[in-house]
């Protein structure tokens, strides 16, 4: 008895089913070509909805973007936050936040696998750094820097990353180059108080002065009837 064979068709990777010639011809060549295309179209299909899949997969990764203030003013000597914060809010405890200026390491200040990392930090920021966490799982933790000097001035860059996305925005800090003089402004205080003390006392001389004087006269007046 005659064997049945495969043979590949000549125009697709699909194997068609041969049989012997005294028991029956070839398959029907039309079913070998609609056999081709819907081989075709099956590929497609699948590379399309592969693809659709990534998408879907992508548009359910948690991205977020990272706001702050263009520019914070600060004076000398004291202490300044910079704010940083995600939008939409969500829980960034699991995040990586890094402060830094200008070069990303050594940073300002780091918050890595939920806690603080001094390692690298810059010399200069050295127990002045503060990472707020009040509201970390609101996606909100601005950076607090104890008495700020003239050489923290500059842009400062919060850089926050997740396992699926990341962002950062940039702050610009001015310090004053003097802290307000309190001593100065108690002075000017107490000479608006003295001259306001010496009008008054004026002013009281004054009237003194006029009820003495008709006095005076009431008394010359009566002392010296006409």
């Amino acid at each position: 008895m005659a064997a049945v064979t495969w043979e590949m068709h000549p125009f697709c990777s699909i194997k068609l089913l041969t049989f012997p010639h005294f028991v029956h011809h070839r398959v029907n060549e039309s079913l070998c070509y609609r056999d081709c295309v819907l081989g075709i179209m099956a590929s497609v299909m699948y590379k399309i909805t592969f693809a659709l899949f990534i998408l879907y997969r992508g548009s359910l990764s948690v991205r977020f973007k990272v706001l702050s203030e263009a520019s914070v003013v600060a004076a000398f000597g004291s202490d300044v936050v910079l704010t940083c914060r995600l939008i939409p809010e969500m829980n960034a405890e699991k995040m990586e936040i890094r402060w830094f200026k200008p070069m990303y390491r050594p940073y300002v200040h780091l918050y890595i696998n939920g806690k603080d990392d001094y390692t690298a930090q810059m010399p200069q920021f050295a127990n002045r750094t503060e990472l707020l966490k009040e509201n970390i799982t609101r996606g909100i933790f601005p950076l607090m820097i104890h008495k700020v000097t003239a050489q923290d001035s500059g842009k400062y860059y919060c850089y926050v990353e997740s396992t699926e996305h990341h962002g950062s925005t940039t702050v610009q800090l001015q310090v004053t180059e003097q802290q307000p003089d309190l001593n100065q402004d108690s002075y000017l205080q107490d000479q608006k108080q003295d001259k306001k003390a010496d009008l008054l006392s004026a002013r009281s001389q004054h009237f003194t002065h006029r009820f003495k004087q008709q006095g005076y006269r009431l008394k010359t007046a009566y002392c010296n009837p006409t």
